[in-house]
């Protein structure tokens, strides 16, 4: 009986041992893996959390933008009229009233605590500056840029995405398309058709821009409301990656309602909000610092 328990015991402990062993070059195979992927690849370097209903908005969550003197997000809600400061947990810390403003579709921080969000009924962008303190910014007291080369009025300037070195990237919403506003003093121009082309045929419509920069380089990401879908784009116009926002069996339930805007933190953690008051996190599995 003693030979028994004994040779029971360290077969006990060498089956442990075997599984820890097992699990330990399991876990260092899918780090080495994960290095050795491209940087930006969404698959790989990120894990996608559940969608949070944001307390206190009941509908209309429209664009986003990041907020990196603050570490916050600021979303734009299109009815009311309002620009929306939040956590990157989605907890607001403060609302703006966006006064005289209409059918404000999305937003982008350009530094210096200035905004721009983009009009679709009036097709404009407006671009105004806030402080610690503000509640409210008048329309008739902001710089408005018209944009009425949209070919759809009601159906256009969804998204807007700035760069100092390459002027306004805006996303027509139908049909799908993505435009470049250079200004005077812009550095680049960009082949936008190679940048549309890089884009899947199946995409049915955009929804939100985001523009960041991976080693000086700027890379796009793109969203796609109909067909639940982000893409990351680099400004030569190739792919650098794609990811389904659906789950279950052959990925055929959107996991947001509807997807509207996206933006991009400090650590290279993307956020997705969408109407009518959803806000997803893809947590990025090893932090990467951005520079803004």
């Amino acid at each position: 009986m003693q030979n028994l328990k004994y040779i029971l015991s360290h077969w006990l402990t060498i089956t442990v041992l075997c599984s820890s062993t097992l699990l330990l070059l399991s876990h260092t195979h899918t780090e080495a893996e994960i290095k050795n992927v491209p940087k930006w690849d969404i698959n790989s370097h990120y894990d996608v959390g559940k969608p949070v209903k944001i307390s206190g908005i009941e509908d209309n969550l429209s664009g986003l933008t990041y907020h990196p003197e603050s570490d916050h997000l600021f979303a734009i809600i299109n009815h009311p009229t309002q620009l929306i400061e939040l956590t990157k947990q989605g907890d607001i810390v403060r609302r703006i009233h966006l006064d005289g403003f209409v059918d404000t579709e999305s937003v982008d921080y350009l530094g210096k605590n200035t905004f721009v969000v983009s009009e679709e009924r009036r097709q404009q962008l407006v671009f105004f500056s806030i402080n610690d303190t503000t509640k409210k910014v008048s329309y008739d007291k902001s710089e408005r840029l018209p944009m009425n080369w949209a070919e759809n009025s009601n159906r256009g300037m969804e998204g807007v995405a700035w760069s100092a070195q390459y002027g306004f990237f805006v996303l027509q919403e139908d049909p799908p398309k993505i435009l470049n506003h250079i200004l005077h003093h812009t550095e680049t121009s960009i082949d936008v058709e190679k940048l549309n082309h890089s884009l899947p045929d199946h995409v049915d419509d955009f929804a939100g821009i985001s523009l960041f920069y991976s080693e000086q380089q700027p890379i796009l990401l793109v969203l796609s409301e109909a067909s639940n879908a982000l893409h990351m784009i680099n400004l030569s116009g190739d792919k650098v990656a794609s990811l389904s926002l659906k789950s279950g069996p052959f990925n055929l339930w959107p996991i947001m309602k509807q997807p509207e805007g996206v933006a991009v933190d400090n650590d290279g953690h993307i956020y997705i909000v969408g109407e009518p008051n959803q806000m997803l996190k893809l947590k990025r599995k090893i932090t990467l610092k951005q520079s803004f």
